[in-house]
């Protein structure tokens, strides 16, 4: 009995390896600011738990629903609420948002999956990407590579220099930003 024991602790182990999030650690301000889409600094005025359904041009889903229609654990993983949706309040840019007050980032619910623990009424810097990073887990290469994001939505993760709003970083970010 000690054995199936040892040996069902050993394979959660494993198994929890194997989906935990994993991050190369968060780069240089310069590097990070270069690999982002988006860089800026805000106020979350909102978030909310939403589908990683909602998170596609709603013109996409059904299409996404139809190639899920014969894998019922994806189909349930894209319409399960997981995804953390966040308005900021966009207080100043430094790379890639024109002319917007406010912004809609996404993220996972939790650090297992990578995502990243907002406050309401707190200031961030966010480096952001146009694509999710999570979709690799249930849609289809050939999906991945379409543009499915809503348009003017962002996603940050953990793994990115995205932090709570600090001088230096944002007199960094100025610099690079005139360059």
């Amino acid at each position: 009995m000690r054995i199936k024991s040892l040996v069902t602790l050993i394979l959660f182990g494993l198994v929890g390896e194997i989906y935990a999030c994993k991050c190369d650690g968060t780069g240089t301000v310069k590097g990070s600011f270069n690999s982002s889409d988006a860089v800026i600094s805000g106020r979350v005025l909102s978030k909310e738990i939403v589908p990683y359904s909602q998170t596609v041009n709603q013109d996409s889903v059904s299409v996404i629903k139809s190639r899920l229609k014969d894998d019922k654990q994806k189909l349930q993983f894209f319409e399960m609420s997981y995804i953390v949706k966040v308005e900021f309040e966009i207080v100043e840019k430094y790379k890639g948002i024109n002319l917007r007050d406010t912004v809609t980032i996404y993220t996972a619910m939790n650090s297992a999956s990578c995502g990243y623990k907002f406050d309401v009424g707190k200031s961030y810097i966010i480096y952001a990407s146009r694509k999710s990073y999570l979709d690799f887990m249930f849609l289809d290469k050939v999906d991945r590579n379409k543009g499915l994001e809503i348009k003017n939505t962002y996603w940050t993760n953990i793994c990115t220099r995205t932090t709570e709003y600090n001088n230096l970083e944002a007199d960094e970010l100025r610099a690079l930003n005139k360059e």
